[in-house]
């Protein structure tokens, strides 16, 4: 996937991937807003996912219609704003520390301001709150009500399941999803927390293909290294194909039910600091290529 600069060369040409791949927030925090379309650019993406805190920093500097020409000269579409995860009252995590709280803390009414003006139309939502803190339906009760106010400003919410918290596996975000009734609403699927949370190839194939929104691809050991912890592990992630996931058989799942979308190589590890926009797209590109490709998707 050579770089380019119009939607048509950053787009897959295998069916089964609905769209352009997308970069990750997670890969380019450190860069600018500049640098990170020209990353996304390089890596041959056609699309870019950003952080709230960033977008909002980002809007403090620019105006709305600049961003988004800056993004069109690039090849390159806003699409989806991660995460939101102030959106129920007992939100605040218990097993993180002050920093990672300020990091993730925007009022869903912020959230969605920045969505609108940049014309997002998706968003990740992360369920930070502690297991057991909700019964299943007053979470379904809270996604129910956030994903009402999302469509206000023609937003799709995606829930994201992660075994540290309170909608620990695939099956837990797709019953909290399928039951709040939204017919649009979706799941974000992430391979560490699949991994990570004991989910199954069972609980996968539950999920509507449609319905699933985005797909994260990352890897790693299937067991936790003695001494890491599912917080630390969260954020210390290998490119995909340098691990031992599924991933293989996670992606021919996947393009068996018809639902690769958004597809990205979201890695959080602290090794990208530094990096170049050149370096990121490389690893970008080279480590989803070859999944992709081992996966007999691309």
């Amino acid at each position: 996937m050579p770089g380019g600069t119009g939607m048509a060369e950053t787009t897959s040409q295998d069916p089964r991937i609905h769209g352009a791949l997308m970069m990750p927030f997670a890969n380019v925090r450190h860069l600018s807003y500049a640098e990170q379309l020209e990353a996304t650019r390089l890596a041959g993406f056609g699309q870019l996912s950003m952080h709230p805190h960033q977008a909002r920093a980002e809007l403090e500097r620019r105006t709305a219609k600049e961003m988004l020409e800056m993004a069109a000269d690039a090849g390159v579409e806003l699409t989806r704003l991660d995460p939101l995860s102030n959106w129920n009252p007992l939100w605040l995590p218990t097993n993180m520390d002050a920093q990672y709280v300020r990091d993730f803390d925007i009022p869903a009414s912020q959230f969605f301001e920045i969505c609108e003006a940049l014309q997002i139309r998706y968003a990740s939502v992360n369920a930070t709150f502690a297991a057991g803190v909700y019964t299943h339906d007053e979470v379904v009760e809270h996604f129910a009500a956030v994903a009402r106010r999302g469509a206000e400003s023609g937003v799709i919410l995606d829930l994201e399941n992660m075994p540290m918290w309170g909608v620990r596996t695939v099956r837990d975000a797709w019953s909290i999803v399928a039951d709040s009734g939204d017919a649009d609403a979706g799941i974000v699927f992430d391979t560490l927390h699949y991994v990570r949370s004991g989910s199954t190839p069972e609980m996968l194939r539950e999920v509507p293909g449609e319905r699933i929104h985005v797909v994260q691809l990352n890897d790693g050991p299937l067991s936790l290294p003695p001494g890491v912890t599912l917080e630390t592990n969260c954020f210390e992630r290998d490119w995909p194909g340098e691990g031992e996931f599924p991933l293989v058989e996670l992606l021919q799942i996947l393009a068996e039910k018809d639902a690769l979308r958004q597809v990205n190589p979201e890695i959080f590890s602290p090794t990208n600091d530094g990096r170049s926009p050149a370096e990121i797209a490389r690893l970008s590109r080279e480590s989803l290529q070859r999944t992709l490709a081992d996966a007999g998707v691309a």
